[in-house]
């Protein structure tokens, strides 16, 4: 029976038979291992060259050609970059804010006091959180509760003009509404801008969970000129990705 829970010391491979001797035999180079070897992590070399790949956004495909490993293996510890990075948004958020969250109505009452026409939908807002910016986002939480934030805080929304492009989520269609001085205009964001250039290059992987890969793009935005960042990245994969809840969200990129 080929199982998926654990990566080859040999090549990386997801896939592995369980031998009647319950050695694990990988599916693709036919390495034969023992539950204790499969623990073992990739080289420290290895992991800080996955750290570079996802940091210079560069595909899990192209990435796994140039260091002999399987494909699935990179988009695995590329997601497990992406949703640590993205709980940890999350959680600056809810310090600063209270949740992660943002009440629709603040934008419909907002908009509607400023003459703007019906129908248009937000998406998310850019608040201010310090030298940095976080993302709220509209939906629900399962318990109702949603950020304090108020104008003061708020640099804009995301919104579309129609629910068909936030259900497609085209890109072109989705929207900046910046308020400046409690003055509400269309502008271009250098944050909206800088996730659009980055997004795109997922070809459209992002749809799957734009939630995550938005977070992803916040992460990127506030951290593009540190330093530290690959530092930081390359330390997460020091964790055991076998020992590692990831989602089903992943994605060649």
């Amino acid at each position: 029976m080929i199982i998926q829970e654990t990566i080859c010391p040999a090549c990386g491979s997801l896939q592995h038979y369980t031998l009647k001797d319950n050695r694990l035999q990988c599916a693709f180079c036919r390495k034969k291992y023992t539950l204790s070897s499969h623990r073992s992590k990739l080289s420290l070399q290895i992991l800080e060259r996955i750290a570079l790949s996802f940091c210079q956004m560069i595909p899990a495909t192209t990435a796994a050609t140039e260091m002999g490993l399987n494909s699935k293996t990179i988009q695995k510890y590329y997601d497990l970059l992406r949703r640590t990075v993205s709980d940890a948004n999350e959680k600056q958020a809810i310090n600063k804010f209270g949740a992660a969250t943002i009440d629709p109505d603040l934008f419909y009452n907002y908009t509607a006091s400023k003459g703007l026409g019906p129908g248009i939908k937000p998406l998310l807002c850019l608040a201010k959180n310090l030298d940095e910016i976080s993302l709220l986002f509209v939906q629900a939480t399962p318990s109702g509760k949603t950020a304090t934030a108020d104008n003061r805080d708020i640099i804009g929304w995301l919104y579309a003009r129609e629910q068909k492009s936030i259900d497609s989520l085209d890109l072109d269609r989705i929207h900046f509404l910046s308020i400046v001085e409690n003055i509400i205009v269309d502008a271009t964001s250098p944050f909206w801008i800088f996730a659009k250039k980055g997004l795109v290059k997922y070809h459209g992987g992002f749809r799957k969970n734009f939630y995550l890969f938005m977070r992803e793009m916040e992460f990127r935005f506030n951290n593009h000129n540190k330093g530290s960042t690959l530092e930081y990245l390359a330390n997460i994969l020091q964790g055991d990705l076998n020992n590692t809840e990831t989602g089903e969200d992943n994605v060649q990129v």
